[in-house]
């Protein structure tokens, strides 16, 4: 027994049904990692730039030439550009998984009771977890 060749039949109206849950689950998603971007970036705004500078810089009693001390440099923590880089790309997994089942449901709305074989992978899109 293969089990790859196994099909399984559902209702286009079943798979509309179950297109509009997964939208839904994908839409709460996107709303949540986009909240979470946010705030991201207004951690960074706010206590995520990190500024280092010679401690001699700017002072009056420290006379030397620009080359005898190091540049100031400017950098954004490191914990909080991984979570940026994160939030990112779940926001953009998120979009396009809502661009996928969006067409779906467009599809599937003209089919009505017609009956279409699943695979496996197919019943996974629709239905899991």
């Amino acid at each position: 027994m293969n089990r790859n060749l196994w099909k399984f039949s559902y209702t286009a109206e079943k798979l509309l049904i179950a297109s509009h849950s997964k939208k839904n689950w994908h839409e709460s998603r996107l709303n949540w990692w986009a909240k979470k971007r946010d705030e991201v970036k207004e951690t960074i705004k706010s206590d995520g730039i990190e500024i280092d500078e010679s401690v001699a810089f700017g002072s009056t009693a420290y006379v030397s030439n620009k080359s005898a001390h190091r540049d100031s440099s400017v950098s954004i923590r490191n914990d909080l550009v991984k979570d940026l880089t994160e939030c990112v790309q779940k926001v953009s997994e998120h979009q396009n998984k809502i661009k996928d089942y969006d067409a779906w449901i467009q599809v599937l709305e003209s089919q009505g009771q017609t009956s279409l074989e699943l695979h496996q992978d197919d019943w996974l899109f629709f239905f899991g977890k």
